[in-house]
């Protein structure tokens, strides 16, 4: 019991490459870029007392809980743009590494902040951008490709960092997956095989034409329960090195029909950015070996940032 108790102390609180935190802060930065910015398209609407959701619906929808809001209470739309603008600002230093720690505890608050200015209009794709958001914070995210390093990091590589953060993603992703699959299981729709032939008819979500065979009785079985049983290795059997990518294939080429099919601004990214996470620093240079390899092209962007 000892000798486990101890492995899966190292595995969680180890140490090892900060390359997987790196590119993730890359990834979250821009999906946090994108997403930010799209509300200035809809800044009248959502955010100033004379839209769909004036300041009284947003204390509201807390119904007295306290939580993070910068601004509580604020009816200046103008004070509204100004922190939109500045969490923008604090996505772009984030994204390209510059005082990332200071950046990215700023764009948390900042994110959270707005996320509850509007809090009804959101969905578990903002949810879960945030929780990303805050394990880059608190994660060792500025290590390598970044310009800290570059400026700051006195020409050393960072060999290693604490694995924490890093794990942190990687249950979190597990736990939404095992979750989505419990809550799915107790609807009658997704226990007979039948969820999939549905959520191609909500029309709120067309997105793009999908083949007539994707509603045949068949494609609908194996759609439904594929998805479960695809989320439940999400959930469990992708923590095994060996099962990993074999769990991670079908998972991807899920998200990519769910994104091509759905009109579900983002999500699919932003679920799929965790993924990195199960991956270690070896793993990826290793990987990224083989395409140069194949395509027959030297990049030197790694090999630097590691060298």
């Amino acid at each position: 019991m000892r000798k486990w108790l101890k492995e899966a102390d190292e595995a969680i609180f180890g140490y090892g490459s900060p390359l997987p935190m790196g590119i993730f802060r890359i990834i979250v930065g821009v999906l946090s870029l994108i997403s930010l910015s799209l509300n200035f398209r809809i800044f009248t609407d959502l955010f100033t007392e004379k839209g769909l959701y004036p300041v009284w619906m947003s204390e509201r929808y807390t119904e007295g809980i306290p939580r993070i809001d910068l601004l509580a209470g604020v009816t200046d739309s103008r004070v509204t743009m100004v922190f939109l603008v500045l969490s923008v600002l604090a996505a772009a230093l984030m994204l390209v590494g510059l005082f990332t720690r200071v950046a990215s505890i700023a764009l948390f608050l900042l994110m959270v902040t707005i996320h509850h200015r509007s809090g009804d209009t959101l969905m578990a794709a903002d949810w879960l951008l945030r929780m990303w958001v805050f394990a880059v914070a608190v994660g060792p995210s500025g290590a390598t490709l970044s310009l800290d390093r570059k400026f700051f990091g006195k020409g050393k590589a960072v060999e290693e960092v604490s694995l924490w953060p890093q794990r942190l993603v990687q249950f979190q992703l597990a736990v939404v997956y095992f979750m989505t699959v419990w809550l799915k299981w107790s609807g009658d729709l997704w226990r007979e095989g039948l969820a999939t032939y549905f959520t191609g008819y909500l029309r709120e979500f067309e997105r793009f034409p999908v083949p007539g065979f994707m509603y045949s009785i068949p494609a609908v079985k194996i759609g439904t329960y594929g998805t479960l049983l695809i989320e439940l290795a999400m959930a469990t059997l992708v923590f095994s090195r060996p099962l990993r990518k074999w769990v991670m294939i079908p998972a991807l080429l899920m998200h990519a029909y769910i994104n091509y099919s759905m009109n579900i601004p983002l999500f699919q990214w932003i679920i799929v950015a965790g993924f990195i996470c199960h991956f270690g620093g070896d793993e990826i240079l290793a990987w990224w070996e083989r395409m140069r390899v194949r395509f027959g092209k030297k990049s030197l962007v790694l090999e630097a940032e590691v060298a």
